[in-house]
């Protein structure tokens, strides 16, 4: 199966143009031929981006409104559970695609990349261990300053938090940025072999599968007794904040884009056939599930369980079939239409929506909790799933526009000058009002943070155009009649 990839991604034309490409690559002392320059916005992507994003909160919506013992929702975040496999194929197809025709200076690169997820990571990692440790459990904000009223009380705290800062493990969802930061910090070496090896990359990604299918079993069976001591055991105990589970998918996104032209080209000519073989393998991967259910007796939360091997091709192939989807939609598309500008949008903000929609979700959780024995589940599921997304967000978008946007969605700020007052006011006051309804009427406690960041934004929509006007960019632009 990976030779069939490897040629699609290679050329995806007929074989003398495959095979000269080849002999092109051999000719040149392994070096990886010098493509054409590229460059400009992957259209495709914001379709695979934007799904990918929009089924983690649906995969956290599920888990949040079931039961572990439920087969059913088990089943479908057996499917859903693709999304952290496709976020680190599409990092490592970025990080390719925007330096695979230039020179890529390593110190440069982690200094930009760690800027605009370093600081995410620990802003969000300070928010999540203030939020877990001491205000959402009563009486809330009050137990800050207890904690820090002794010694004792400071170092236990400043403990929990450098071990979350150290591990990723501040939230349940953060570890995705750990990984992340793990693969910028091996990216110029990866990219280096990369191209060294140009003309062998489908035996790095059989070698690669290998091993992502061995240590796999090993995570979900039982563990090398070496890895029962030490230093080696609490690596093992911490592998899905590495980025060794996530090697393949990073590095099947790495060659993809590596030859990207080759594997377009291809996907194009069988997207219909990738699409129908995606639900077909996505068929037998839920057959397989229920087996293990019911023959084998396995917990459903254990047969869901991400890293079991059996699902790997399930993943792949949804990865593929949104990819398939995404070059449909770059190719029909409509520029400056409204899904076009939509879909800009919603891939603009899609870091901070999900750095942002755990949050929002543990703030819905009381009042999920109100209905979740009384409502039949797949209701609750998806009216918390629209809920969170849109409470997601108007969380996001308030951020975006105030100047924590870089701390808190990895993106500078939007500037005043670009910011509509009536878009940013009418966002500021119907946060408000609805926010104030669900606080008052339905008793929805989240409806208060929705308050509050409302008048957030309208307090900084008057600042931001007055009294922090200036030279910086923040003083709106002059409308000439």
């Amino acid at each position: 199966m990976l030779w069939c990839i490897e040629d699609c991604l290679i050329s995806g034309g007929p074989d003398d143009e495959r095979t000269r490409r080849r002999a092109d690559g051999r000719a040149r002392g392994r070096g990886a031929p010098k493509p054409k320059k590229q460059g400009g916005h992957l259209y495709e992507l914001d379709v695979v981006r934007i799904v990918t994003f929009a089924g983690v909160i649906f995969d956290h919506c599920v888990s949040g409104t079931t039961f572990p013992f439920s087969v059913a929702s088990n089943a479908i975040q057996t499917m859903f559970h693709y999304t952290r496999n496709a976020f680190f194929a599409l990092t490592g197809f970025v990080l390719v695609y925007q330096y695979r025709d230039r020179k890529l200076n390593a110190v440069d690169f982690w200094r930009r990349r760690y800027k605009a997820v370093g600081l995410p990571f620990v802003a969000w990692t300070v928010f999540y261990w203030l939020y877990h440790m001491y205000v959402m459990w009563p009486p809330a904000f009050s137990n800050i300053p207890r904690t820090f009223e002794t010694w004792e009380g400071t170092v236990a705290a400043l403990k929990v938090l450098a071990y979350d800062l150290l591990t990723g493990d501040a939230w349940y969802h953060l570890y995705f940025v750990f990984v992340t930061m793990q693969v910028y910090l091996i990216f110029p070496f990866l990219l280096k072999f990369l191209r060294w090896t140009w003309g062998y990359h489908r035996y790095l990604l059989a070698g690669s599968l290998v091993f992502h299918l061995v240590l796999l079993h090993y995570m979900t069976t039982l563990r090398p007794e070496i890895f029962n001591y030490g230093l080696l055991a609490k690596l093992w105990n911490h592998l899905p904040a590495t980025v060794f589970p996530y090697q393949f998918f990073t590095l099947l996104g790495c060659v993809a884009a590596m030859h990207l032209e080759g594997m377009r080209a291809w996907v194009v000519r069988f997207r219909g056939r990738i699409i129908v073989l995606a639900l077909g393998v996505i068929a037998a991967t839920l057959i397989t599930y229920g087996h293990k259910v019911s023959m084998e007796g396995m917990f459903p939360t254990d047969a869901a369980n991400v890293f079991r091997p059996y699902a790997a091709a399930m993943f792949v192939m949804i990865i593929m079939a949104l990819y398939a989807a995404g070059t449909y939609w770059s190719d029909h598309r409509t520029a400056g239409s409204f899904w076009d500008k939509f879909l800009s949008t919603a891939s603009d903000r899609s870091f901070g929506i999900f750095l942002v929609h755990a949050f929002a979700l543990q703030e819905l959780a009381p009042t999920i909790h109100r209905f979740r024995f009384d409502v039949y589940a797949p209701i609750v599921t998806v009216v918390t799933f629209v809920v969170t997304v849109f409470f997601t967000a108007a969380i996001t978008e308030v951020l975006r526009r105030t100047p924590v946007s870089l701390w808190t969605t990895g993106r500078k700020m939007i500037p005043m000058a670009k910011q509509s007052l009536r878009v940013s006011v009418g966002i500021g006051v119907a946060m408000i009002v609805i926010g104030a309804a669900f606080y008052w009427i339905v008793d929805v406690p989240a409806g208060a943070v929705s308050i509050f960041l409302g008048a957030v934004l309208l307090v900084w929509q008057a600042l931001g155009r007055t009294v922090f006007a200036g030279p910086a960019g923040a003083r709106p632009a002059q409308i000439k009649a």
